[in-house]
């Protein structure tokens, strides 16, 4: 780790722990003028950090005690079809409530019942952080007196555009209706880019969309091609997100966007590009570290969130979701309401696949259940026969860049080179490799191949919904009797709206610029 790594990590620790009730409260409309703190390098360094904090922190300074990870997870994975639920989540609390929400399609508009009020809030507090930043080193990099600076600055202001990107695309995409569908008409999230703090309306998906290609380029633009630390912005990330950006913004298998396929090709590629760092896939005996290895040195991970960065032993709340932690002696009687779904098991080869063998376990609690152990790295005794977790949460890896650039060589007409990045995931994973296959069939295989890899990684839901498939739970969870019927297991992108989450009212209340989602 560098000299500036290292001043990050600990500047980070000092906001998490001096300035988290502060920064909490920090909202569009209420935030006060920072102008005068962001005048000075060092300031701008801890306000950076004071973002990866927020991944950690609180929202809002309310009740919600959500994290990011907790928040971005369900919306992605829970409204998938890889999980059921084998227990309700206990209690009354925001993920009890959260956590169901999501899974049945509820999409309720109060924020003590859903997780779309979290996401809405953690996106406008590190977006306007991330704004007011980017404009204050802006002024820096004029001044005389910081022109020794002019690397440092550069390298802040990438990692400011990287979690802007970040956050904006994960809203949009939680709030927004996919690419395919009108995306210069439906509307987005409010774009605050200049950290103004004030009542924006909804900008259309296409906006959002050419704002976080912007974010990603300017973030590789400003970034340095060297090895870094995972758990911070990088450009080798900002190339993998933009390959998902295109991709997202690629169309339906039957009406592709070639143009943007191909740029998800050519993004996908530059990760691959980067010359000072070490970007590749775990193979052999390492793939089953893949979770377990520390994201730091891991030639896999583009960017994940890091719960061993923060002090204190933070423990991984993702964990929890799908297996124990607490004491030993109890651990079977730990709630995991999470299992492995038997629509995930009925895809995967369980004697050759080693994503099978390697990142899935017979649950303690549920027996003849699985669950996975893509969340069981970081064990740590909190102490004396108490034992917690504090494994990362990957945001983008390479595993999924090459399925990315699959993806889009198949949507772009290229069957050759779409079975060969197809086929390096397969022949990493233990399986045969496929020939002689192409169109449709191709498009379908890549799809499938993202389910048994991406399991887990909140990204199922969105790769039904990007691409108009219909998703139809074949086993539907029964510990909530009031939903399993097929209204809250279904969704189908080419003929509801409802498969977007709703704007907060409170947040409507509050914004009167701001127009409801309607199903």
């Amino acid at each position: 780790m560098t000299d500036y790594e290292k001043y990050i990590s600990f500047i980070c620790i000092l906001i998490f722990l001096g300035c988290d009730d502060r920064l909490d409260e920090m909202r569009p409309h209420n935030m006060s003028d920072a102008s005068t703190y962001l005048k000075k390098f060092e300031n701008v360094v801890n306000a950076t950090s004071g973002l990866y904090a927020l991944f950690y922190g609180k929202v809002g300074g309310f009740t919600y005690d959500y994290i990011y990870e907790v928040v971005y997870h369900t919306l992605g994975e829970f409204r998938g079809n890889n999980v059921v639920f084998a227990e309700p989540f206990e209690g009354t609390s925001d993920v009890a409530l959260g956590a169901p929400d999501a899974h049945f399609y509820l999409y309720s508009d109060q924020k003590d019942q859903s997780f779309a009020w979290p996401m809405w809030i953690k996106m406008n507090q590190i977006v306007l952080g991330a704004s007011k930043n980017i404009e204050a080193i802006k002024l820096l990099e004029k001044e005389p007196t910081e022109q020794f600076r002019l690397d440092e600055l550069k390298r802040l202001k990438g990692e400011n555009y990287f979690i802007r990107g970040l956050l904006f695309f994960h809203a949009v995409n939680a709030f927004g209706l996919p690419y395919w569908n009108e995306p210069d008409k439906n509307p987005g999230v409010p774009l605050d880019t200049t950290g103004s703090g004030q009542l924006l309306p909804r900008s259309s998906v296409k906006e959002c969309y050419e704002s976080i290609i912007r974010d990603f380029n300017n973030a590789a633009s400003c970034l340095p091609d060297e090895k870094m630390d995972r758990s911070f912005a990088n450009r080798a990330a900002a190339y993998g997100m933009l390959s998902r950006v295109y991709l997202y913004m690629g169309g339906r298998p039957d009406a592709p966007n070639v143009e943007y396929n191909k740029l998800a090709i050519t993004y996908a590629n530059k990760v691959f590009e980067v010359q000072n760092d070490v970007v590749d896939i775990l193979r052999g005996d390492e793939y089953k570290d893949l979770y377990l290895k520390d994201p730091k040195s891991n030639p896999e991970v583009l960017f994940a969130f890091n719960p061993a960065n923060f002090p204190s032993d933070s423990p991984s709340y993702l964990h929890s979701y799908y297996s124990w932690s607490g004491f030993v002696y109890s651990k079977e009687e730990f709630p995991c309401p999470a299992v492995i779904s038997k629509d995930y098991e009925k895809i995967m080869d369980k004697e050759k696949d080693l994503r099978w063998k390697y990142f899935t376990t017979p649950s303690i609690r549920h027996q003849g259940r699985y669950t996975t152990t893509k969340y069981d790295g970081g064990e740590f005794e909190l102490f004396p026969g108490f034992v917690d977790f504090e494994c990362p949460t990957i945001f983008i890896r390479t595993g999924e860049v090459i399925l990315n650039r699959a993806e889009a060589y198949a949507k772009s007409g290229e069957d050759g080179k779409a079975l060969i990045d197809l086929n390096q995931i397969r022949e990493r994973a233990g399986l045969s490799t496929l020939n002689g296959i192409g169109g449709q069939q191709l498009k379908d295989s890549i799809f499938m191949e993202r389910r048994r890899e991406l399991a887990f990684e909140a990204q199922v839901y969105y790769d039904y919904i990007r691409n108009g498939i219909k998703l139809s739970r074949e086993e539907v969870t029964t510990v909530y009797q009031d939903y399993i019927g097929r209204q809250y297991n279904e969704v189908d992108p080419l003929s509801s709206r409802r498969i977007v989450c709703l704007i907060p009212s409170e947040e409507l209340k509050l914004n009167p610029a701001l127009e409801q989602n309607t199903y």
